[in-house]
């Protein structure tokens, strides 16, 4: 069962300490059990002998329960750190075309509330052991005072068994349902959040979000999560029926088998006894159900929480040689939800090098942005091959090929500080492009750290693309970034900026509409259904206005 699997979770050693400690606590609670039994049946009086030995059971009791909630505390304190980063790793090793298909809305609830429900079930581990161990102690006990018992308990086992099986499986079911509906859930909470504005300002929407999207939605999640707790309280309640029936033949049994009045009292304490302990893990088995149905689902995402994940490690950014990629029948073909029709890219061969400057254009629709990913090794292609420098990019490069590239994505996200950057977070260049970019009165940078993000679309656009100038890797991609600037600062993008890095020796990449500037490429790649339409080389026309260098001087 993958969900005992993520017992990894918890360090071994402190795992088994606290089951270890569990189980003796659970036969020194039999102990003293035994021992109010026999002084309840003794008509002697009250020895020294006897005070001695309830006052050393009770000790090693106490004892015993600190020592198994301590190792409880130790063994639970880092578990949600290390099955909340492990999972961040996880789906940053997930395939990006995966995890688009994923949405966020579903990776949110996994970090979440799946999470959070996992690390609830390990923690229940010792609860289980402590519970499991008393039971087994005092069902022992009672066989040793009567061996018949064992066989009665295990002809009553039996139907026990059968109701919690059905009854948990239909439990089941529904823990999964409701982990739809609150993926639901999570999407509907993203269209309030993001799309605030809208409702806001149309009344006829905004009902029709609250009462046919949001209202139906949160209720179905809460009323199936309502019916599996109330079948695990049925089955719970069931077997407790089954138990308090044991009792009842145990004392039937007594009376034709003319037990004593000593092994009665015992059974009748050990028996109470043990309904504690049943009733503990009674209230654990709903943690491991919900559990068991979460680690279903993060299998389905494909996040394998069952697999060792791959470290990841700091690299350390080397001087590169120039950059010669190679395309060779590049295909792609994928689903777009909703259609019918897969968008089929390919085949594409082409070769680009550094100090060029490549314009890759086309309608929309046409693959620029999929050919984009594929290039950046973000999409795994269906056939053919990426070669770097005459390397085939294959699964154990990929991480690497990855670093040549700093890429400004149309939908591009914006990290408040310079992640990774820390040897030029303070450097001038960067308060220099902050001021050529027209930012320094907006944001401010301090120990790599951006004052605010709380800016127009296009302000943001440019701290992307200082963020991209500070990574000054090999290859650069811009996918539409001039489209939300103003006219000077497309003027700067395009007559400027784009020179200046290919004169650097870089490679770079557009996609752009903007065919005013097609004549600053020196190569225009134009793609049409998936298809290179064509691919040619382009005179350079200089303007003749001379803008300020953005580049600090050396």
């Amino acid at each position: 069962m993958k969900l005992f699997r993520l017992l990894r979770y918890i360090p071994t050693a402190t795992l088994w300490a606290t089951i270890g400690a569990s189980f003796l606590a659970g036969a020194a609670n039999i102990t003293v059990v035994a021992l109010i039994s026999r002084r309840l049946t003794a008509g002697d009086r009250l020895t020294l002998v006897f005070v001695a030995q309830f006052a050393l059971a009770v000790a090693i009791v106490v004892t015993l329960d600190f020592s198994v909630k301590w190792l409880l505390l130790h063994m639970t304190a880092g578990t949600g750190y290390r099955l909340r980063t492990d999972l961040c790793q996880r789906i940053l090793q997930t395939p990006l075309a995966q995890l688009e298909a994923i949405g966020a809305p579903r990776l949110l609830a996994a970090l979440t509330d799946d999470v959070r429900t996992l690390v609830q079930a390990l923690n229940q581990t010792p609860t289980v052991a402590m519970g499991a161990a008393i039971l087994l102690a005092c069902f022992g006990y009672l066989t040793w005072l009567s061996p018949p018992t064992l066989l009665l308990a295990a002809l009553l086992t039996l139907p026990a068994l059968v109701g919690q099986l059905w009854m948990r499986s239909k439990a089941r079911l529904r823990w999964l349902a409701s982990l739809t509906a609150r993926d639901q859930l999570y999407r509907q909470y993203r269209m309030l959040t993001e799309g605030a504005k809208e409702l806001k300002m149309h009344r006829n929407r905004r009902f029709d979000f609250l009462e046919i999207l949001l209202s139906p939605t949160a209720l179905r999640y809460e009323t199936l999560l309502k019916e599996a707790y109330v079948l695990h309280f049925a089955a719970a309640s069931w077997t407790q029926a089954i138990y308090f029936l044991f009792i009842l033949a145990v004392f039937v049994l007594a009376a034709v088998w003319q037990l004593s009045g000593e092994v009665l009292t015992s059974f009748a304490l050990v028996a109470l006894y043990a309904r504690t302990s049943l009733n503990g893990l009674f209230g654990a088995l709903p943690f491991f159900s919900e559990a068991s149905v979460a680690a279903e689902k993060l299998e389905k995402m494909g996040v394998r929480l069952t697999q060792d994940a791959r470290a990841t490690k700091r690299a350390t950014e080397h001087p590169e040689p120039p950059v010669h990629l190679c395309l060779d029948r590049l295909q792609h073909t994928y689903w777009i939800e909703g259609e019918e029709n897969a968008f089929h890219l390919g085949p594409i061969s082409l070769e680009m090098r550094s100090s060029e400057l490549v314009f890759l254009i086309g309608g929309n629709g046409s693959g620029k942005t999929t050919l984009a990913k594929l290039l950046l090794g973000l999409y795994t292609p269906d056939s053919g091959q990426i070669t770097w420098n005459g390397q085939p990019v294959t699964e154990q490069i990929i991480d690497d090929y990855r670093q040549l590239f700093s890429a400004v994505f149309a939908d591009f996200f914006l990290f408040d500080q310079l992640l990774g950057l820390e040897s030029v977070a303070n450097d001038s260049k960067a308060h220099v492009y902050l001021e050529n970019l027209q930012l320094s009165h907006k944001v401010q940078m301090s120990n790599g750290n951006f004052s605010t993000l709380d800016l127009s679309t296009g302000q943001r656009q440019r701290l992307a693309l200082l963020t991209a100038y500070l990574e000054d890797r090999p290859v650069y991609l811009f996918d539409e970034w001039a489209a939300g600037q103003d006219p000077e600062f497309k003027e700067l993008f395009y007559r400027q900026l784009l020179p200046e890095l290919r004169n650097r020796g870089k490679l770079v990449i557009v996609i752009s509409h903007d065919d005013r500037y097609y004549d600053a490429a020196d190569r225009i790649v134009k793609l049409d259904a998936g298809q290179v339409e064509y691919d040619r080389k382009e005179e350079r026309f200089h303007a003749a206005v001379q803008y300020s260098n953005i580049q600090p001087s050396q």
